[in-house]
């Protein structure tokens, strides 16, 4: 049921998936919000904006909808039987058509500079100099660049940030000239960055470096083993990591980590700031490859290569 809404609407900086859908369900209540993007990737954010049919989800479309009570809604967008890994750029125009089809936001195209408290709400201020005032504020920002770092060197093609204009341009010429490439890192940017190179008909050595060498993991069928948060060891990392090595011997890996999926952030906010820390030394590169996983076909390319 909406509601009647009389104040100053509800300040949601950042346009992507988060920023929208966050609007989206303020407005099924009746509340108005502003959407600030200052970018030109208005409902798509850096997931999503990605123009390279290579770059393809990691997750079926099946289990890709925007709302979970229609867990179909993607599937049925997209026209297809649920088994397919979408394009990224597919689900940034289904989350567009969502934006397109709210009552009650307001899309400002423009940079927020700064918020400040003003009374029981907010002034924000804006790149060209004008201001709004909301009744509350949402960061919803995303990935941010990755901290500028130095190689100790002058190397004219070190690219820092593997989704600039710099980066893709770079690409180009690594395909035009059959330069060997360098890529740091083995995780799912990797892969993508890779992907492009193919795509753009390079054909020089590409070497990628990580300190642990771990590659994401393939999705693949398997039966669902749901738990209990009861049955879930809280409170040490070391704990979790055996239970969840026994668990995988007895149902597979793939649903004994997608059986944590609902008891995440308990199991986190369970941890002590040593065990979070720890876990983020030793066990996230492990839990990251086994987690976030890829494509079958695009494992396939991958293992064609290596």
């Amino acid at each position: 049921m909406r509601s009647e809404w009389t104040g100053p609407p509800v300040a949601i900086v950042g346009g992507g998936f988060s920023g929208v859908m966050t609007a989206a369900h303020l407005t099924r209540r009746g509340v108005p919000c502003l959407l600030i993007e200052g970018g030109d990737r208005l409902g798509r954010g850096l997931a999503y904006s990605t123009s390279e049919p290579a770059h393809v989800l990691n997750v079926p479309s099946a289990r890709m909808s925007a709302w979970p009570d229609v867990p179909d809604d993607f599937q049925r967008w997209l026209g297809d039987d649920g088994t397919s890994f979408a394009e990224r750029s597919a689900f940034g125009r289904y989350v567009q058509d969502i934006l397109g089809s709210l009552d009650g936001v307001t899309v400002v195209g423009q940079r927020c500079v700064a918020a400040e408290r003003s009374g029981a709400g907010w002034q924000l201020r804006f790149a060209d100099g004008s201001v709004a005032d909301a009744a509350a504020l949402v960061l919803a920002q995303g990935n941010q660049p990755p901290a500028p770092y130095r190689p100790g060197a002058d190397l004219p093609f070190f690219i820092n940030n593997p989704w600039s204009p710099e980066a893709a341009s770079a690409i180009r010429q690594a395909a035009e000239t059959g330069a060997d490439v360098l890529l740091l890192g083995t995780g799912l940017t990797m892969i993508d960055s890779l992907l492009s190179l193919e795509e753009a008909g390079h054909r020089g050595r590409i070497t990628a470096l990580s300190r642990r060498g771990l590659l994401p993991r393939a999705h693949a069928a398997h039966q669902a083993a749901p738990v209990t948060l009861d049955e879930v060891p809280l409170g040490r990392v070391l704990t979790l990591s055996r239970w969840l090595r026994r668990r995988s011997g007895e149902v597979g890996f793939r649903a004994a980590v997608d059986s944590l999926r609902p008891h995440t952030r308990a199991i986190w906010q369970s941890w002590s700031l040593v065990e979070q820390r720890r876990f983020l030394r030793h066990a996230r590169a492990w839990w990251d490859v086994h987690r976030h996983r890829i494509a079958p076909h695009v494992a396939e390319r991958l293992a064609a290569v290596i």
